[in-house]
């Protein structure tokens, strides 16, 4: 991310318009809309890959990632897989490699009118027990799935200001990768002017919708809490979010407060009297959300950064650039779909394309495109009415480029 050294009075009196404009804000039909994309198939797979319940394709390889814990070895192909999720939205993504054992991975979405000024979304997605299985499906594949679904949502959409999908590594190691970030924003004079912080979204074992909202009296992290709760309400979302300042310094926010900026987290009831019960250990598994919760949760999440981001109202697939700046095969969306799913490639110049869906068997079953395209940023859409529910592949190819990437059809 470009950064800019700004007095922090110029920051705060835009952080204040922006948390200010919520108040007065009648419901925005483009944020409704947005809301409404969050998809808890597509939420959920993300967890599952995520927590090792079933294997995904990393660099083109199989894997599965039984473990997040620093030093296993899925630890480093997470990394792997979220920069390639990532990077699968259009993004610009990075790979923070602060240390021997340590990689943050985020993905940076300019801000049409502000690209200087930046709000984050972020999650941490190590995981515990350090032995044996470790799928972290609550602590912390929960946020990271409703980062990467803001990710594909939002990366559509044009934004006054940047968007950073943030994903830390280390949390359980005492919260080593935002630390580091922060410190390195603190020293280059980044204006972040708010993080919003996801950790641990699946769990509510009595249903009673209760999450919270951490904040304390730094910058205008109050404010900014108070904006959470009044998206949840004038977006109806269904959840009962509590305030609490001040909040606990036990996540990824922390250190963003320590170093003056506006943060807070968002979180299933941590001090509310309906812990998990599973917390590091080896049955943090999905099988224990509460998917209504985890849906609302990650549509309060996706929903507040959209308002703080100021929506622009126009797809980009609607204003393609002219020209790309590389051949670029895109995530399908949904995912997984239900019949139908969108697939978008981009070209960087005239070309030959072809886009082949196959099955696991390598069998091929349907041809999405076939035929000559001009410069620009394409899409088409398959129907799999008539195929089975499964796992399939594909794959763009044309004279000076190949890209594969999978899709889930669940029925």
């Amino acid at each position: 991310m470009k950064v800019t050294a700004m007095r922090p009075s110029i920051g705060l009196i835009l952080l204040s318009l922006s948390l200010g404009n919520v108040r007065a804000q009648q419901i925005d039909p483009a944020i409704s809309a947005i809301i409404n994309q969050a998809n808890l198939d597509s939420l959920t797979f993300s967890v599952r890959e995520l927590s090792g319940e079933v294997g995904t394709m990393i660099n083109g390889l199989q894997d599965t990632l039984a473990s997040r814990h620093v030093g296993s070895r899925g630890h480093q192909a997470a990394a792997q897989y979220l920069a390639q999720r990532l990077s699968g939205y259009g993004l610009p993504v990075f790979v923070q490699a602060y240390s021997s054992s340590g990689t943050n991975v985020y993905a940076v979405q300019a801000g049409a009118d502000f690209p200087d000024i930046a709000y984050i979304v972020s999650a941490h997605y190590d995981d515990n027990p350090p032995t044996g299985p470790a799928p972290g499906a609550d602590d912390n594949a929960s946020g990271t799935a409703a980062v990467l679904e803001a990710a594909r949502i939002l990366s559509r959409y044009r934004t006054g200001y940047t968007v950073v999908y943030a994903l830390w590594d280390e949390e359980e190691s005492g919260l080593v990768g935002s630390t580091f970030y922060a410190q390195q924003a603190f020293n280059k004079g980044a204006s972040i002017l708010g993080v919003v912080n996801l950790d641990m979204l699946g769990w509510d074992s009595n249903n009673d919708g209760l999450t919270e909202v951490h904040t304390r009296s730094t910058a205008r992290s109050i404010e900014l809490a108070d904006t959470v709760l009044l998206v949840n309400q004038l977006y109806g979302i269904g959840l009962k979010p509590t305030l609490r300042n001040p909040g606990t310094t036990a996540s990824d926010h922390s250190p963003f407060w320590q170093k003056g900026y506006s943060a807070v987290l968002l979180i299933e009831a941590y001090l509310g009297g309906d812990f998990n019960s599973h917390y590091h250990s080896s049955t943090d598994r999905l099988q224990f959300f509460n998917p209504t919760f985890y849906h609302r949760a990650s549509k309060l999440a996706l929903g507040t950064m959209a308002f703080l981001a100021g929506i622009k109202g126009t797809l980009f697939a609607e204003n393609p650039p002219a020209k790309p700046p590389v051949f670029a095969l895109s995530q399908n969306f949904p995912n997984p779909f239900n019949p139908s799913t969108t697939v978008e490639f981009s070209l960087p110049c005239a070309a030959a394309v072809t886009v082949d869906v196959f099955n696991v068997l390598g069998e091929k079953v349907a041809t999405l495109v076939a035929g000559q395209f001009p410069a620009g940023r394409h899409r088409t859409v398959w129907d799999a009415s008539g195929s089975a529910s499964g796992m399939y592949i594909y794959r763009m190819v044309t004279a000076d480029y190949t890209e594969t990437r999978r899709m889930m059809l669940v029925k």
